[in-house]
C-alpha cells in the first residue's frame, strides 16, 4: 500500500462525497443479530442494526485509512420509516467539515441512509483522524 493511497486528513475536503454503499439486511446478518441479542420476531430492523449498517458503510467507503483514528462522537436522526430484514439500505457518506484543533485532525462525516427513496437515518460521525 502506497502512502498516497491512504486517506489522510489533508485529502479530505468539505462537500466531498465517497459514494453510496449498499448494505443488504440478509438472513446471515439477521441470524448473527439473533445470536447476540436473541430472537427478533419483528420484521422491522432494530435501530442498533441500522447503526451497525451505518458504521459498516462508513468504514467501507473510506479505504484505506491510517491506524489510530478515533470515533469521537456521532449524532443520529432516525425517521419513522424503519427498514425491514431483507431490505437493502443505501448509505451515502460525505465529508461535512474538518478542522485542526490543538494538534488533532477533526473530521465530520455526513451519513444519509435510505431504503429506495425513503430516508431512514441521517447524521454525523465525528472522528479524530490519525494523520
Amino acid at each position: 500500500m502506497q502512502g498516497e493511497d491512504i486517506w489522510t486528513y489533508r485529502r479530505f475536503e468539505p462537500g466531498q462525497t465517497f459514494g453510496v454503499v449498499d448494505i443488504q439486511m440478509d438472513p446471515i446478518k439477521h441470524a448473527n443479530w439473533q445470536d447476540i441479542f436473541g430472537p427478533s420476531p419483528e420484521e422491522t430492523l432494530p435501530r442498533g442494526m441500522l447503526v451497525a449498517a451505518m458504521m459498516e458503510a462508513y468504514i467501507r467507503a473510506i479505504q484505506p485509512r491510517p491506524k489510530g483514528n478515533i470515533h469521537a462522537a456521532q449524532t443520529l436522526d432516525f425517521t419513522d420509516h424503519m427498514p425491514r430484514w431483507g431490505d437493502t439500505i443505501s448509505i451515502a457518506v460525505s465529508c461535512q467539515a474538518k478542522e485542526e484543533k490543538k494538534g488533532r485532525f477533526w473530521v465530520d462525516f455526513g451519513i444519509r441512509a435510505a431504503v429506495e427513496e425513503n430516508r431512514v437515518l441521517s447524521g454525523t460521525i465525528r472522528s479524530i483522524w490519525a494523520q
